[in-house]
């Protein structure tokens, strides 16, 4: 593989390397190191380029939040009392001048009841999976970087890991149905959620952390909040140490020559789609 190029404008400058336990995940994404949804956008090169030069930014969704927010609420329990402020029923009507008033004051880290009533049921239906309590018991939160994994510094925060069997449980949050075998499989697909776990433990690997095992445990935030337990066979990881390779000889490339092409690389060239 090629050896890095320095760029000025897209750079990887962290000097961190090994296992960290209880950074602020602040902390962990301020760090210039390449995380693995970073490299998940060379697929676009273009996309990459301008996430990394701030042409554009990463737009956080009402649930990617409420992932968040369990993931806190049930991996940092004592962070999530901390920070996290339950509205009174009083105070819920945000029409009221008092609720308003409230809501000024706490708003930026309150909830409603019915908001924490869904994290509780999110949080049963994990907890009734065949290894769902083990979480409790886990270092959380775990970040990890490494300077060799790959030609640029590179990171990545796994959700919990268990030292005595070198486990690693990922929990997913999902639409209702999206717990379902065949529709959690589609979304790890369309979201690469195979090139994480290949990434995360290749990283983890070259800072010192062994990771045999992998489980996900996949929770949904509403309907029926049904959950499943998955893991990916071999040939996927074969198939996503591939593309992750991939990704950085394409990264590499264009950091060398500073070319970021688009889904047509070139204007001059027009692309006949197959069916």
């Amino acid at each position: 593989m090629k050896p890095l190029t320095p760029h000025s404008e897209v750079s990887f400058t962290s000097t961190l390397d090994g296992v960290f336990q209880g950074m602020a995940e602040r902390d962990y994404r301020a760090e210039p190191a390449l995380a693995t949804s970073d490299l998940k956008l060379m697929e676009n090169p273009k996309a990459f380029w301008q996430r990394m030069t701030k042409q554009t930014s990463f737009q956080r969704t009402p649930s990617m939040a409420l992932g968040t927010m369990f993931h806190t609420y049930v991996l940092e329990p004592d962070i999530f009392t901390k920070t996290v402020t339950v509205c009174p029923d009083e105070f819920a009507d945000r029409r009221k001048k008092a609720s308003r008033e409230w809501w000024d004051t706490y708003g930026e880290n309150a909830i409603k009841e019915d908001d924490l009533l869904q994290l509780k049921r999110m949080a049963r239906a994990m907890r009734e999976l065949p290894e769902g309590n083990k979480v409790l018991d886990c270092q959380a939160e775990v970040s990890v970087f490494s300077q060799t994994a790959w030609p640029m510094p590179s990171k990545c925060r796994i959700d919990a890991y268990d030292p005595t069997t070198a486990t690693v449980y990922d929990i997913k949050t999902t639409a209702p149905g999206g717990a379902h075998p065949m529709a959690f499989r589609r979304q790890s697909k369309a979201l690469k959620y195979y090139m994480q776990q290949f990434n995360y433990t290749h990283i983890a690997a070259r800072a010192g952390l062994p990771i045999k095992r992998w489980v996900w445990l996949v929770v949904e935030t509403g309907g029926d909040y049904l959950a499943g337990q998955y893991e990916f066979a071999p040939e996927d990881m074969v198939q996503a140490g591939k593309e992750t390779v991939a990704n950085i000889e394409r990264l590499v490339d264009c950091l060398e020559f500073d070319q970021w092409p688009d889904y047509t690389p070139q204007k001059s060239q027009i692309l006949q789609l197959f069916y």
